[in-house]
């Protein structure tokens, strides 16, 4: 995808490098809404002519590859939150389980590197249900090493840290107001 270009700047697609999204709502008006698997944007995709109507978290391809777009004919662009059908605001926490589970590498290193966010509060404590003494355990058990995959964090400390996380950036996605953003600290860097 081109670079736009606006107010005498050049901007960076947002979408630019997304090749894959995962299906939240899909109930045969021609039109997708999904949720890119990279960076977490919720997007808009026409359906091509005569595809049947795709499941929740199905994944998609909808990269600049036409002939690898068998469900997609075009990405429309972003969304917004507020613009979702509500079952595709109900059901997104589980489809970002879901990618966490399929792509854990980015969200691995969270739980490897997060440190303190302030004097009184660590980035665990952004988790629901996770306060200050499951934190400093949650430190604890990872020690200088951290942990090699998911399932290694989840028995150590007790968790469940694909859903954990799935939480946190679910409620990032609906209020673009919570800070700090995760979803932007682990997935929308610019570099």
């Amino acid at each position: 995808m081109q670079p736009r270009r606006g107010m005498g700047r050049e901007d960076v697609d947002p979408l630019d490098g997304e090749e894959w999204a995962r299906i939240l709502d899909h109930s045969g008006s021609g039109v997708m809404f999904a949720l890119s698997e990279n960076k977490l944007h919720l997007i808009r995709l026409r359906e091509r002519p005569g595809v049947s109507n795709q499941g929740l978290g199905t994944r998609v391809y909808f990269g600049e590859d036409l002939s690898k777009r068998d469900v997609v004919a075009e990405p429309l662009g972003m969304t917004r939150y507020r613009d979702l059908p509500n079952r595709a605001q109900a059901d997104m926490s589980e489809v970002i389980v879901n990618i966490i589970r399929d792509l854990p590498n980015a969200y691995l290193s969270f739980y490897n590197r997060a440190g303190n966010l302030s004097l009184k509060m660590h980035a665990f404590e952004l988790l629901q249900g996770v306060g200050p003494r499951k934190a400093r355990e949650m430190v604890e058990a990872r020690g200088r090493k951290g942990w090699s995959d998911l399932a290694a964090l989840d028995s150590s400390c007790n968790i469940d840290s694909a859903e954990l996380l799935a939480e946190r950036l679910a409620m990032e996605l609906a209020d673009n107001k919570l800070e700090p953003r995760l979803v932007d600290l682990l997935l929308r860097q610019e570099g």
